[in-house]
């Protein structure tokens, strides 16, 4: 979801904190008008960068305030990398000193920064998408949407306690089509998609990008988000 390629960017960083004390930042985009309801939005591996940033315009677009924590912070901070092989490779190898349960404690101060237990939706792109599945489980969101979250296979023993909306892509190198058949089949009540795609189709700064299959997904995302709100 990121129409704004080449775009001015309006939202902001601003600071939070964990309720461990981690101080991290965070890039939040306001809609003009009345806000429709709060997202988190959910790195992915290569860190806030300009396509995470052009997911939070472009909800802000949608009229939804979007903040997406730099989950990364906890190991480097700053981080932004490009989809080339030095930007995954160093991408991996930051999100290897990253635990799931330190990032629930980011994503948790900001479910509290967009209103607290249950106020705001969260929403995560490939390693981002693992995060989301996990915050479903773990916290209070009022919904919970996955792109290509690879590692859900490995976290399929609680149920999300949200409506939860996941997307994979039928031509990901990275993740079977077995991930998405063991969720419906542990978890009949989530709601999973397949796409024509590859891993990364809705970004569109990546070459795996694919237009087709990330308008169909943002169109069901939104879908998601006005019964929730």
């Amino acid at each position: 979801m990121s129409t704004q390629k080449g775009g001015k960017q309006q939202g902001n960083w601003l600071d939070l904190t964990a309720s461990d004390g981690h101080r991290f930042r965070g890039y939040e985009a306001r809609p003009a008008g009345a806000e429709k309801g709060q997202i988190l939005v959910i790195q992915e591996i290569f860190g806030v960068n300009n396509h995470i940033r052009n997911v939070c315009e472009d909800f802000a677009a949608e009229g939804y305030r979007a903040l997406a924590p730099a989950l990364f912070d906890r190991a480097e901070r700053d981080v932004e990398l490009a989809y080339d092989d030095a930007g995954i490779q160093r991408g991996r190898e930051i999100m290897g000193k990253v635990t799931i349960d330190d990032a629930l404690k980011d994503v948790a101060a900001g479910l509290a920064h967009l209103g607290g237990d249950g106020a705001a939706a969260i929403v995560g792109y490939c390693w981002g998408g693992t995060v989301a599945w996990a915050a479903a489980q773990r916290l209070v969101v009022r919904a919970a949407i996955g792109y290509y979250g690879g590692g859900i296979a490995n976290r399929l023993d609680e149920a999300p306690r949200a409506p939860t909306l996941l997307h994979f892509g039928e031509k990901d190198h990275a993740i079977p089509l077995t991930v998405a058949d063991s969720v419906r089949d542990r978890h009949p009540s989530v709601m999973v998609h397949l796409y024509p795609a590859g891993h990364g189709f809705n970004c569109d700064e990546r070459a795996s990008y694919d237009a087709e299959s990330a308008a169909l997904a943002k169109q069901r995302t939104l879908g998601l988000l006005r019964a929730v709100f």
